[in-house]
């Protein structure tokens, strides 16, 4: 399972749709926002909220870790070292759990977590020591299931460090990260908004409604125009069976940054309620959308390719490199293709694109198949 964090449900994409719902589900005269973060539904008071997780405060025992670990006098990037050395290998040797969110604190002593109380862990440790570093927000692509009817969308948070004249990604599954991938800088309360977020996720999928939804309105109330909780807040509205505050979250989503997994829950909804003129409309909205994504023309490519269609691969595969050139592994699938289409040496150019793009991990294997196609 990627070790991302899972943001909302379905489909992909957004778009905007000028239909609207006939008077007996238009939810957007019936639920505000303010109507929606009132948890009396959930049996939840107004001014009920999770506790203060302090999610970046740092302890003498982590004081100690440090000085034990971590000269005052070394550089910025050798501190970095040597608190990555001390959290994963000599030290804590902190070990992956999808489902352990925790605190920078909670982290120390528990010596596991997943992605998000790595990045806690690490924010506070390098803070402590004095480097400059912040959340960092990475857009990973959309997942697709088969048959092209489901997605996953997430949001990941890792930590960027500013070191004099450069800047270091510091991830606790770097293998998956890629410069490729869209990011922005975080605040502190963004980021901690993330982390409720996560533990509403956690709570909803975990049949406690009433908790979930406490974390998602303390997420909202750290950053109100985060259109993925409002998606999720509809997410937990629709497992409680009410669809007009569902509908009114999603369409809140839309509104405020035309969220796009709200767009996708919204078709399925009304398809559901037996609208289908108002679902076939956000769906075509939806496909086109999703037709300007370049990993979903990737994905095609990739299908496209096993089937052995090796043109039609290659036309999907041309609109993703026209949208993202970034990207080392659209350049290997296109070599690929071309060598099926035995034109060798534009595949030459190609390889050599994607090895200069890559990580070192996948520099060796490009450089392999170079060597391959030189003695083809």
């Amino acid at each position: 399972m990627p070790r991302y964090t899972l943001l909302a449900l379905l489909l992909l994409f957004l778009a905007g749709c000028t239909s609207q719902p006939p008077p007996q589900f238009s939810a957007e005269a019936q639920f505000g926002a303010d109507d929606l973060l009132d948890g009396r539904l959930f049996g939840v008071g107004p001014e009920e909220a999770p506790g203060d997780p302090a999610l970046l405060a740092v302890n003498d025992d982590m004081r100690a870790f440090l000085a034990e670990r971590v000269p005052a006098r070394a550089s910025d990037s050798r501190k970095v070292d040597l608190i990555l050395e001390g959290i994963l290998e000599g030290g804590l040797k902190l070990e992956y759990d999808n489902l352990l969110t925790l605190p920078a604190s909670e982290a120390f002593y528990r010596r596991a977590g997943n992605c998000m109380s790595f990045t806690n862990l690490f924010l506070a440790l390098a803070r402590e020591a004095g480097v400059r570093a912040s959340y960092q927000e990475v857009m990973v692509p959309p997942t697709w299931t088969e048959g092209e009817h489901a997605w996953f969308y997430n949001l990941h948070v890792n930590v960027l460090v500013d070191l004099p004249g450069a800047e270091q990604v510091v991830d606790f599954n770097i293998g998956d990260y890629m410069r490729a991938y869209p990011r922005r800088l975080l605040s502190d309360e963004a980021g901690e908004s993330h982390y409720h977020n996560n533990l509403g996720v956690h709570y909803m999928t975990h049949d406690d409604p009433a908790r979930a939804f406490l974390h998602f309105r303390r997420a909202l109330a750290l950053q109100p125009g985060a259109g993925h909780v409002w998606t999720n807040l509809g997410t937990l509205y629709r497992r409680q069976g009410e669809t007009a505050r569902a509908e009114a979250a999603f369409r809140h989503a839309i509104d405020l940054d035309r969220e796009p997994v709200a767009m996708s829950n919204l078709a399925r909804l009304y398809r559901e309620q037996g609208l289908p003129r108002l679902a076939a409309n956000y769906a075509r909205q939806v496909e086109r959308v999703r037709s300007k994504n370049p990993y979903y023309q990737y994905y095609r490519a990739e299908q496209s390719y096993e089937a052995g269609a090796y043109l039609k691969a290659q036309r999907h595969l041309e609109k993703a490199l026209r949208m993202q050139a970034k990207d080392h592994r659209f350049h290997h699938l296109m070599a690929m293709i071309l060598t099926q289409r035995r034109q060798p040496q534009l595949a030459r150019q190609f390889l050599r694109q994607a090895e200069a793009l890559a990580a070192d991990a996948d520099k060796a294997r490009y450089g392999n198949k170079l060597e391959l196609l030189a003695g083809s």
